[in-house]
């Protein structure tokens, strides 16, 4: 059984387009900064950018492969289809997920699922928060997930509605007698906050999780959890504008 990571990424956003190569550190980009740290944590497993066949993502591959990370090309809307031949190109059984639009991603949390994968086949592995929420429809924005390429083929047969084919796991978790799932409950310190958002949509939280990393890597701290949540709970202003967009994009 061989697992791989694959990131998932494309410049057409309708709320932001071009945001994950838009300048976020310096001259570095969002999808440099994290290949960069996946680069660093991936504990030897083989990392794939999944792009679409689209011209404009053209940048998207020259950016992977000058960081010596393979870049596989695919449907441009068809997201679900695109992970399953890339899984199939790569021959990963497992799938660690990973989203484009999450600059504070833990690596290392999203691949201690892969322990829960060790224990028993599972289809679908990740983190939930209070209230029995996937951590994906959180606003954390911290880990992936874990999916089986296999799962991901019952999916395409399941169903042809296109929500399905965009958010590639919804199906997954949303039809939890079809599939074999673990839950693994998020680390205390954020299982019950509700009022931290780090993922990126617009404009706003672009600008919000720019100006936190920026002044993050000033004080040199490690973007591991608990530096984060204390350095968010000394700077409360960055919470008021994360309420704002809570509200805005409520899940």
């Amino acid at each position: 059984m061989k697992t791989g990571i694959i990131i998932q990424a494309r410049v057409g956003s309708t709320r932001l387009p071009w945001k994950v190569v838009l300048p976020f550190k310096d001259t570095l980009s969002m999808i440099e900064i994290i290949l960069e740290r996946l680069i660093n944590d991936s504990q030897g497993l083989e990392i794939v950018l999944a792009t679409s066949i689209s011209e404009e993502d053209e940048v998207l591959y020259r950016i992977a492969t000058n960081m010596g990370v393979e870049c596989f090309r695919g449907p441009e809307q068809d997201v679900l289809g695109r992970f399953i031949q890339a899984a199939e190109k790569y021959s990963f059984d497992n799938i660690a997920r990973i989203c484009a639009d999450n600059p504070f991603l833990d690596v290392k949390g999203t691949l201690d699922l892969l322990n829960s994968q060790a224990e028993k086949a599972y289809d679908y592995i990740a983190y939930r928060v209070a209230g029995g929420i996937p951590s994906i429809k959180s606003h954390l924005g911290f880990w992936g997930e874990v999916v089986s390429l296999e799962s991901l083929k019952k999916v395409k047969k399941a169903t042809s509605e296109k929500i399905y084919y965009e958010h590639v796991t919804n199906f997954i978790y949303g039809h939890p007698d079809m599939f074999k799932i673990k839950w693994v409950d998020a680390p205390e310190i954020v299982y019950r906050r509700a009022d931290i958002r780090l993922t990126l949509d617009d404009e706003t939280d672009f600008n919000l999780c720019r100006d936190i990393y920026r002044e993050m890597k000033e004080e040199r701290g490690a973007f591991n959890l608990e530096n984060i949540v204390r350095f968010l709970d000394k700077n409360k202003h960055y919470l008021a504008i994360m309420k704002d967009q809570i509200h805005e994009y409520s899940k």
